[in-house]
């Protein structure tokens, strides 16, 4: 199967999957988890949106500055839903309102609507990675570990964005130094499939719902 077909159509068509599958969990879903489900509508109309502007003969880095933004925001939201910790849940805080200051600095002052913000989504990876991780240090293991779909959603947030935050770091070197197009596009085709195991991931996640009377005390798990 030639990789333009699965980086170009099926990756992309790929967030459909968690959709359908949470649109049949919407009645028991946690506010948490719903987070993460209106990341994806959004996700799913600003590439739509992009493609459309690209078709027009456009530019759509716009766009992506604004992706960045509403990423982080909506993955803060998640993230301060499940931890319990006033203090982190304070930090996290913080961060919804500190980067999108920094995300406008850097659109007006250092990196224009129309340049690859190669600063600033960097930063959002690091920070979505460091706080996923200090979830799965705060909470630990269980025996029914993997009936959780929270720990399924983190699962595939560290399947993407550990790796994500190294590509949006060298990204710079890509842009401004590199001139190897063949490597560019392996790396780049690299991230395309991170988001499709993402989404994988988070479609067994959100399989996992389950009605609260049945299942509200080994379903959702938060953690101080």
């Amino acid at each position: 199967m030639p990789k333009t077909l699965i980086v170009g159509y099926i990756v992309p068509l790929s967030i459909l999957f968690p959709i359908i599958i949470f649109l049949f969990k919407y009645k028991f879903a946690s506010k948490a988890t719903k987070y993460l489900f209106y990341y994806l509508i959004a996700a799913a109309l600003i590439n739509l949106a992009a493609l459309v502007v690209v078709r027009m003969g456009m530019r759509n880095l716009p766009l992506l500055h604004l992706y960045t933004l509403v990423e982080t925001l909506f993955f803060l939201a998640y993230f301060h839903s499940i931890f319990d910790s006033v203090r982190i849940k304070n930090a996290i805080k913080f961060l919804m309102f500190a980067f999108p200051i920094l995300c406008i600095i850097n659109f007006v002052f250092i990196q224009d609507l129309f340049t690859y913000n190669t600063y600033t989504r960097p930063l959002e990876a690091l920070i979505v990675t460091t706080i996923c991780m200090l979830y799965f240090y705060k909470s630990g293991f269980s025996e029914n570990w993997l009936n959780s779909p929270i720990n399924w959603l983190n699962m595939g947030i560290l399947i993407y964005f550990p790796a994500a935050s190294i590509i949006f770091i060298l990204s710079n070197y890509f842009t401004f130094v590199g001139g190897n197009r063949e490597m560019t596009r392996s790396i780049w085709n690299l991230h395309a499939f991170l988001v499709l195991a993402m989404y994988l991931i988070w479609t067994k996640g959100f399989s996992l719902i389950k009605k609260p009377a049945i299942a509200k005390s080994r379903d959702l798990r938060y953690v101080s």
